[in-house]
């Protein structure tokens, strides 16, 4: 919770609302606002040193997004990410991330696609070294790189989202053995497509990427 309510920094020059939003977001995708926490305008406010414009503005972005919702005599409550909500955003997610590999595919570079094979040797020494921590690390580099590749900064703003959602399910994904090793090759199958300049094969591989990870939930780990 310190690092929920601190000040905001002046040398921090985005909107305060935005900066709000994230960190109340993190905070209920990370668990530190639990389903049922109930947010109080006032304090969060005081702690931030911010009005209370920006943090009522937060909450009802936090409503839209179906992380919180008000209820009569109860206020802004927590409502967190249900089984239903998971599988709707990995819907979501199997169409724009298709679209941004595709768009990073006709902006890739030689050195950018040397960049990502570095990072899938990274990857692959972290899984030897059952470095958890730093393999996710390099994980959302490797993906982070990529989305930015499309150079489309709606697209980029909207990923950025859906993978702080899905990221509390790493427990549940990748770090099975049986979903990292498939995904891995997944991976080295969308840079043999960046290598061929074959946009529809990136998005393809983009979209199937996805649909597998939703695939291994449903079936091995029976999430929904």
């Amino acid at each position: 919770m310190e690092q929920l309510y601190e000040k905001i920094e002046s040398t921090d020059l985005r909107p305060i609302r935005q900066i709000v939003l994230e960190r109340l977001r993190k905070a209920i995708m990370a668990g530190t606002l639990k389903p049922g926490d109930r947010l109080v305008e006032t304090s969060i406010a005081e702690g931030m040193g911010v009005s209370r414009t920006p943090v009522r503005e937060a909450f009802r972005q936090l409503e839209i997004e179906g992380l919180a919702e008000n209820l009569p005599r109860r206020g802004t409550i927590v409502k967190g990410i249900s089984k239903a909500d998971i599988y709707e955003i990995y819907e979501i997610r199997e169409v724009l991330e298709g679209l941004a590999f595709r768009l990073a595919c006709a902006n890739m570079t030689d050195i950018k696609i040397s960049e990502l094979k570095n990072k899938l040797l990274m990857m692959e020494q972290c899984i030897k070294n059952e470095d958890i921590k730093a393999y996710w690390k390099t994980h959302d580099e490797f993906h982070d790189s990529i989305v930015h590749q499309s150079n489309n900064k709606r697209l980029i703003d909207q990923m950025k989202q859906i993978y702080e959602y899905l990221s509390k399910l790493r427990n549940f994904t990748l770090v099975m053995n049986k979903r990292r090793e498939v995904a891995m090759k997944e991976h080295k199958a969308l840079i043999e497509a960046f290598e061929k300049k074959d946009e529809l094969l990136a998005e393809q591989i983009g979209r199937e990427h996805t649909i597998n990870a939703k695939k291994f939930l449903t079936k091995e780990i029976h999430l929904f």
